[in-house]
């Protein structure tokens, strides 16, 4: 694909800045963005109850694919994605279906050379605000992080944990970014 758009996936345990970090480059024509996938879905499903299980997060998964898939046509320098399509992999894992997890990383694994950059982002010092689609506890906030440590470190999937103040948190994004994409 000629001109591929440099794409970054931004992923990690609910409420730890994912989207804020987004919001900051949506007035840039450059870069086109990528909503997050299970707050779509878990808002026009709210009734789910094995939120964490396969069927819903294999659901999750197509959904997000279709969306990036939607962002490359958009002719952008720059994806920015708000979870990716590991992200329900991680969570089936976490849910402790290691087996349906795999099955689901095999269904997107030539997807993801799409992305140039997978960001994780660290809950620490992140405070947790509960809404109507975010209610997990910490507990399992904190078991979901462990899960994307321990998928990297299984999968080899190159990544880097993205910490610090949400200003520091942008702007090592900035500095990442193609020169003259923003």
């Amino acid at each position: 694909m000629p001109n591929k758009p440099f794409k970054i996936a931004f992923v990690g345990t609910s409420c730890v800045g994912k989207t804020t970090i987004l919001n900051k480059f949506k007035n840039d024509p450059s870069v086109a963005l990528v909503e997050e996938a299970a707050r779509k879905f878990f808002e026009i499903n709210p009734k789910i109850a094995a939120r964490f299980g396969r069927q819903p997060q294999e659901k999750i998964q197509k959904l997000a694919l279709k969306l990036e898939k939607e962002a490359v046509k958009q002719g952008t320098s720059v994806i920015l994605c708000d979870r990716s399509v590991i992200d329900a992999v991680v969570y089936v894992r976490a849910y402790g279906d290691k087996k349906g997890s795999n099955e689901m990383l095999a269904k997107v694994r030539d997807w993801l050379p799409t992305y140039d950059k997978f960001y994780l982002l660290d809950p620490k010092g992140v405070p947790y605000v509960f809404d109507k689609i975010r209610q997990e506890d910490i507990t399992w906030r904190q078991k979901l992080h462990d899960a994307y440590l321990d998928f990297f470190k299984e999968t080899g999937i190159p990544y880097e944990i993205l910490s610090g103040t949400l200003e520091e948190r942008i702007e090592k994004v900035r500095k990442i970014l193609p020169v003259g994409s923003l």
